[in-house]
């Protein structure tokens, strides 16, 4: 019984003060894994095309990734699909051979899905990525552009699956939707995950494209979930880097593109080594339009409930302690996560709330 006693006693992490049990895990975020890109076919070509070449343009000009393997799905569509991997000997081939696929798939308006009471089947297409077993899926990166809401709010089986293989995804949902009910279930869904649900107006889509989440700054150094309401103001977990790190920050505001809690907030932080600090606010009357702020500090792009900044943080390791002051007209979920190109050596803990 004592060896036992002992295994299980190394297997117990402390997280922010909580006892939790920890899982000798399948990969590392370093780890050879696959690149998804799916899209619904409710979207138009263009918005599909325009997105995928941000996605796929640094591989193509040499960028490395661990993401060797590309593959490709369209879904909502009256018919289900099924997911394209194009292994190949070399990444520049493989997500090649995905580019080809999409141009020569596109998107097929008589396909589509013509009853706005039908939600999409993004959700199964997810449990069918997650159950394909393919060579190298843990720790997969899936992009998935959407416009049709899902109907369904159960995910408990689907975040278990995916919280198994680490599975990344990055949301983005064009508004208003082609159907369906829940756009909640998405930001559950990415909340229970460590990532964010970005919600585009389609009247600003070009414009707010770019605030799909980067594939190419794949590690997560911070992930927290906040339930917020009223004025109010609170201590964040700090963050320390064992290096210099630039730092890439998202936040998610509020859960659904058209609710009206968020007011304002400012997040602020505090260099415990130089003892610079810095802190910037946003209102709701700032959102859903392009910010390329170029200062000393930050560049941004917000979405209708994102907000992103790149070089958030000094590039000094260190201790940095944060704090939120924030303005909300009902309860809310704020999503806070910080991202880097910098490889890290573990994987965050996941939060149920």
């Amino acid at each position: 019984m004592k060896p036992l006693i002992l295994s299980l006693f190394a297997l117990c992490l402390t997280v922010n003060g909580c006892l939790r049990i920890s899982w000798p895990e399948k990969c590392s975020p370093t780890d050879k894994a696959i690149l998804l890109y799916a899209y619904s076919n409710d979207l138009e070509f263009k918005e599909v095309t325009d997105i995928y070449a941000r996605v796929y343009g640094p591989i193509f000009w040499g960028d490395k990734t661990q993401y060797e393997t590309a593959a490709t799905v369209r879904f909502d569509t009256v018919v289900k699909e099924d997911i394209m991997f194009h292994d190949n000997d070399t990444v520049f081939w493989s997500h090649q051979k995905a580019f080809y696929h999409l141009q020569d798939q596109k998107v097929d308006p008589s396909l589509r899905i013509n009853n706005s009471e039908t939600g999409s089947d993004v959700l199964d297409m997810l449990e069918n990525f997650v159950d394909s077993n393919h060579t190298n899926l843990c720790g997969s990166v899936a992009v998935v552009l959407m416009k049709r809401h899902p109907k369904e709010t159960e995910i408990s089986k689907l975040v278990r699956k995916l919280r198994e293989l680490r599975i990344v995804l990055r949301i983005l949902v064009q508004e208003p939707p082609s159907g369906g009910l829940h756009p909640e279930t998405l930001y559950d869904l990415a909340a229970k995950t460590n990532v964010f649900c970005t919600f585009v107006n389609y009247s600003t889509w070009e414009d707010n494209q770019a605030t799909v989440p980067s594939v190419f700054k794949p590690y997560a150094y911070y992930s927290l979930n906040l339930k917020v309401s009223g004025i109010g103001s609170m201590i964040l977990p700090s963050i320390t880097l064992t290096e210099s790190v630039p730092m890439y920050l998202g936040i998610s505001v509020q859960s659904t593109a058209n609710a009206v809690s968020f007011q304002n907030l400012t997040i602020s932080w505090y260099n415990t080594q130089s003892g610079t600090s810095g802190s910037f606010n946003r209102t709701r009357e700032q959102l859903s339009s392009k910010f390329y702020r170029e200062d000393l500090q930050y560049s941004e792009l917000t979405s209708m409930n994102t907000i992103q900044l790149w070089d958030f943080l000094d590039e000094e390791a260190t201790t940095y302690e944060l704090t939120l002051d924030y303005n909300y007209s009902m309860e809310d979920n704020i999503l806070i996560r910080m991202n880097s190109k910098q490889p890290i050596d573990h994987w965050l803990p996941y939060q149920d709330n």
